[in-house]
C-alpha cells in the first residue's frame, strides 16, 4: 500500500486539484437532474412521466459523440481537443444558466402542454455530457498518469456534490397522509411531502456556479505554465530540446506539433493493435456502464421506494459517495491485474442481481426492513465496486493508449443500458411504481 508521502512525490497538488474541477463538469448537470426529479415532477406538466422524457432526450444528445468520432475518421487532422472542450464547457454553462431561468416555462406540443425549455437546455446540457465521455479522458492523458486517478475522482464526484446539495434542499423524507381541503372546500387524507428548503432554480444556479468553476479549473490545467510543465509532451521533448544547444527554445509551431503528437499518442497507441490488447477489458467496461450508469439508475426508484423514501435518498448519495471513494483508493490500491478487475466485475454483478430483484419486486418491500437495509448495501457495494473497476479499466486503457476507445465504450455502455431499461419501464409492466396509499396500511 502506497504512503501519503510516496503519494505525494513527483506530483503537484494544484494539477491535482485542478484536474479534480474539471473531472466535476464531466456529468455533474445530468446527476443534478435526476436527483433533482422528486421536486420536478411536482411542478411540471408532464408529472411522473418526466423521467422518460428526459431519459430519451439524454440518449439523443448522444450525436456529440456520435458526430465528434465521425469528424476523426474523416479528418486528416481531428479538430483540437483544447479548443473543443472550452467551448464545450462554455455551452455548459451558458444552458446551466438557461435552464435555472426558464425550466418552468411551458408551451402547446401537439395538443398538450410540455416543459419546452427545460428539454431544450437539458438536451444541451447532455450534449456536454454525453461528448465529455470521449473528449475529457484522452485530454487528460496529455497529462503524467498520476492525474488519471485525481480526473476520475472529480468525476465521482459529479454524482455526489448534486446528490448532497438535494439531501440538503429536503427532496427526501417519506410522505405522510395529512388532511388536505380542496378548493370546493372538501376535505380529503392525501400524501403530503415536506417542502424544499430552497427552489429548484436556486439548486440548478448551484449547478451552473460548478459548472462555471470547471471552466475556471480547465482554463488554468491548460494555460498556466506549472501545469504545462506535467505534461507528457514537456516530460518527452525536454531531453531533445537540452540537445538543440542552437536552438534552446522551440517555436510556437514546432511546440504545437510535438503537443498534437502526444495527444494522438495518448488517444491510440501502438500496444492496443498488439498481442494481449486493452480490447476484452473495453468489453467488460461496456457492460459495466451498461448496468452502473444506465440500466441501475433507470431502475433505482423501483428498487428502493417501496421501503420508503428514506431508503431511496440514503442509498443514492451513499452510492454516489462510494463513486469518489473508490477513485480516490485506487491512488493507493491500484488494481493492475486484469484478473482481478474482472473478478470485481462479477462481485458487483452479483449485488445488481439482488437490486435487480428488489425492483422486479414492486411495489412490495422484498423482505421488509431486512429488505430495506440490504438494498441499501446492495446500491453502496454495487456502486463502488463498478466505480473501482472503472478506474481500473481506464488505468490500462492509459497505458494502452487507448483512452479514446476507453471513453467510447463507456458512452457506447451507459446508453445501450439506458435504452433498454427506458424499453422495459415504459414499454412492459415488469416494473410497477409504488404509491403511498392513505386509504389503508402496507
Amino acid at each position: 500500500m502506497m504512503s501519503i508521502k510516496e503519494f505525494m512525490r513527483g506530483r503537484v497538488f494544484l494539477v491535482d486539484l485542478l484536474a479534480v474541477f474539471f473531472g466535476i463538469s464531466s456529468w455533474i448537470s445530468i446527476n443534478g437532474l435526476w436527483v433533482e426529479l422528486p421536486v420536478l415532477v411536482n411542478q411540471l406538466p408532464e408529472g411522473w412521466a418526466l423521467p422518460s422524457y428526459l431519459s430519451t432526450i439524454v440518449q439523443v444528445a448522444n450525436v456529440g459523440p456520435i458526430g465528434y468520432s465521425i469528424l476523426r475518421a474523416l479528418l486528416p487532422q481531428p479538430p483540437p481537443t483544447h479548443i473543443l472542450i472550452f467551448l464545450l464547457l462554455l455551452l455548459g454553462s451558458g444552458a446551466s444558466l438557461g435552464l435555472a431561468l426558464s425550466w418552468k416555462v411551458t408551451s402547446e406540443v401537439f395538443g398538450g402542454e410540455r416543459s419546452t425549455m427545460l428539454f431544450i437546455f437539458v438536451f444541451l446540457l447532455s450534449l456536454v455530457d454525453c461528448t465529455s465521455s470521449v473528449l475529457f479522458l484522452p485530454y487528460i492523458g496529455l497529462y503524467r498518469g498520476v492525474y488519471l486517478n485525481s480526473y476520475l475522482v472529480g468525476e465521482g464526484l459529479s454524482g455526489f456534490i448534486p446528490s448532497i446539495a438535494a439531501l440538503v434542499q429536503g427532496v427526501g423524507g417519506n410522505p405522510v397522509c395529512q388532511n388536505v381541503t380542496l378548493a370546493n372546500g372538501t376535505v380529503v387524507i392525501q400524501p403530503v411531502s415536506e417542502e424544499p428548503r430552497f427552489s429548484a432554480q436556486d439548486f440548478f444556479l448551484f449547478l451552473m456556479g460548478m459548472m462555471i468553476l470547471s471552466l475556471t479549473a480547465f482554463i488554468l490545467l491548460h494555460w498556466l505554465p506549472t501545469s504545462r510543465e506535467e505534461r507528457m509532451s514537456q516530460i518527452l521533448i525536454s531531453p531533445r530540446r537540452e540537445s538543440l544547444s542552437s536552438n534552446p527554445s522551440p517555436t510556437p509551431s514546432s511546440e504545437k506539433d510535438e503537443l498534437d503528437e502526444i495527444e494522438t499518442r495518448s488517444e491510440v497507441g501502438p500496444m492496443f493493435e498488439s498481442e494481449g490488447s486493452v480490447r476484452p477489458l473495453l468489453v467488460l467496461l461496456g457492460a459495466v456502464c451498461f448496468l452502473a450508469n444506465g440500466a441501475l439508475p433507470s431502475i433505482q426508484s423501483y428498487s428502493c421506494l417501496p421501503f420508503g423514501n428514506t431508503v431511496y435518498h440514503l442509498a443514492a448519495t451513499l452510492n454516489a459517495m462510494a463513486n469518489p471513494l473508490m477513485a480516490f483508493l485506487s491512488m493507493f490500491l491500484p488494481c493492475n491485474s486484469a484478473k482481478n478487475v474482472t473478478l470485481l466485475a462479477l462481485a458487483g454483478g452479483i449485488a445488481t442481481s439482488f437490486i435487480v430483484a428488489t425492483a422486479v419486486n414492486s411495489p412490495y418491500a422484498l423482505w421488509g426492513d431486512l429488505g430495506g437495509v440490504l438494498t441499501v448495501l446492495g446500491w453502496v457495494l454495487a456502486g463502488a465496486l463498478f466505480s473501482y473497476v472503472k478506474v481500473s479499466i481506464a488505468g490500462l486503457c492509459r497505458e494502452a493508449g487507448a483512452l479514446f476507445y476507453c471513453g467510447a465504450a463507456t458512452q457506447i455502455g451507459s446508453a445501450g443500458g439506458a435504452l433498454t431499461a427506458f424499453l422495459l419501464v415504459t414499454q412492459t409492466t415488469l416494473f410497477q411504481g409504488y404509491q403511498v396509499d392513505c386509504g389503508q396500511h402496507r
